[in-house]
């Protein structure tokens, strides 16, 4: 199980290095940068309105943005010298990713972020990530911040994940034997997990997305597992954040 957590502590703790990396030397403006991607259909990159608390936030987000776009330029530059001139390989090369907030309290936001990607062959994949951002500090911390201890937090996390999946898993291909090649339940770096608002304004579960290929085959498609808050969770959270969660009404 520790081993199982410590793959998302190194894959968030990465995530958070790109904070420091694009933000300063982005030269284009929000507006300037949509007007770019409106200007070519492969490439479109949507953000949420973000609060004027967070201006940190709302540069992580165009750091993304610039990093999403140098992989796509130099990714469709690449296959365009593989392929034949007028290539429909090339033509229908795309990158196309939302963000959307998940939920927010006065001390955090979850936002989740689902991405649409052809880079070639025979058709594209989807993907998912996630950010849980601390409002009072304008920093990101993560789903493993969120809990005084991340081992116990997240564990919580992994073993009604983990049941919600195989249910999905059988309904959609069938028995599933042990030694299957999809009977493990995938580890928290291949999965995005945020946590959601309700109609009352606070987390009340925390949603674990599975990308095509990872606990299926494409055909399979993705896979959606909420997981309620419980009373277990909430004495596992920081003091600071506890107020922003409540068990989910029956």
């Amino acid at each position: 199980m520790k081993a199982r957590i410590q793959t998302v502590g190194r894959s968030m703790a990465a995530t958070g290095a790109i904070m420091l990396g694009l933000a300063a030397g982005l030269s284009a403006s929000p507006a300037q940068a949509a007007q770019q991607e409106a200007e070519t259909s492969g490439f479109t990159y949507e953000l949420p309105a973000l609060p004027e608390t967070v201006p940190l936030l709302a540069r992580h987000l165009e750091s993304r943005r610039a990093q999403a776009r140098a992989a796509y330029d130099a990714g469709r530059a690449q296959l365009a010298e593989m392929m034949p001139e007028g290539s429909a390989m090339v033509a229908g090369y795309q990158h196309s990713q939302q963000w959307t907030i998940a939920g927010q309290t006065d001390a955090l936001i979850g936002l989740g972020s689902e991405t649409y990607s052809y880079t070639g062959g025979a058709h594209g994949n989807s993907f998912f990530n996630a950010l849980v951002w601390d409002v009072a500090s304008d920093r990101l911390i993560g789903v493993l911040g969120l809990f005084t201890n991340r081992y116990l937090g997240l564990s919580m996390i992994d073993q009604p994940f983990c049941e919600g999946l195989r249910e999905q898993q059988i309904e959609r291909m069938g028995d599933i034997s042990s030694d299957d090649f999809w009977a493990d339940c995938p580890p928290f770096d291949q999965v995005a997990i945020a946590p959601m608002g309700s109609d009352t304004g606070l987390f009340t579960s925390f949603r674990v997305r599975v990308p095509p290929y990872i606990a299926g085959p494409y055909a399979a498609g993705s896979f959606d597992v909420d997981v309620a808050v419980t009373t277990e969770m909430l004495g596992a959270l920081k003091p600071e954040y506890r107020s922003s969660f409540a068990l989910a009404a029956n």
